[in-house]
This record gives C-alpha cells, sequence and structure tokens, in this order.
C-alpha cells in the first residue's frame, strides 16, 4: 500500500509526496488528475455479505473477475466503506486478506 511520505498546507490546498510500489505505480499509468486517496486500515467499518441473492446488504461479483485477480473463494463477511467525493459516490471493498508474514501451522 501506499505511503504519505509528506504532507504540505498551501493555501486551501494539501501537497501530498506519496511513495509507492512499481505495482501501485502501474495502475497509475499516465494519470495524474482525478486520483482518488482513501486509508484502508481501519476505516473499512461496515460489512457486506457475499453470495446469492436474496437478502439485502449482499455484494455480487462476477466469477471471472475474482479468478482473473486470484480470489478463489470469497470470505462470508467483508468490510466495506463508502466515500462521497464532489456528488459522486465510491464503494471500498477489501475481498482478500492478505497472509503475507502471518505464520500458518500445520498437523
Amino acid at each position: 500500500m501506499a505511503e504519505i511520505q509528506s504532507i504540505e498546507m498551501q493555501g486551501n490546498e494539501a501537497v501530498i509526496t506519496l511513495r509507492m510500489s512499481r505495482e501501485e505505480y502501474g495502475i497509475l499509468g499516465q494519470s495524474t488528475k482525478n486520483l482518488l486517496l482513501l486509508p484502508v486500515g481501519n476505516s473499512l467499518k461496515s460489512t457486506l455479505t457475499t453470495g446469492k441473492l436474496g437478502n439485502s446488504n449482499r455484494i455480487m461479483l462476477p466469477k471471472k473477475a475474482l479468478e482473473a485477480h486470484g480470489v478463489g473463494e470469497l470470505e462470508k463477511k467483508v468490510p466495506y466503506r463508502m466515500f462521497n467525493l464532489d456528488g459522486d459516490v465510491f464503494l471500498l471493498i477489501r475481498l482478500k486478506r492478505s497472509m503475507l508474514g502471518i505464520p500458518k501451522f500445520g498437523d
């Protein structure tokens, strides 16, 4: 995940210097405008239920899209948060938690 290196206030604007991985930089491409900076850590306070249609509060995702990103099986409850910005509404969902650095012990 990207990290903020420094924030400098210049009038009504904040100038932010970021440190990001090569993968994140690749996602940006040549985009320099209309970027959305969102915290992920503890900001995902609500949960959505994944799975079949039927009840409210569910999120449905295409299998092909999940497989393309290495998401095999969805967790039953996934954290999310909605953000309002300039009249647009964005939905951020963590579909899969990274298990890097967490040891797994077997039988």
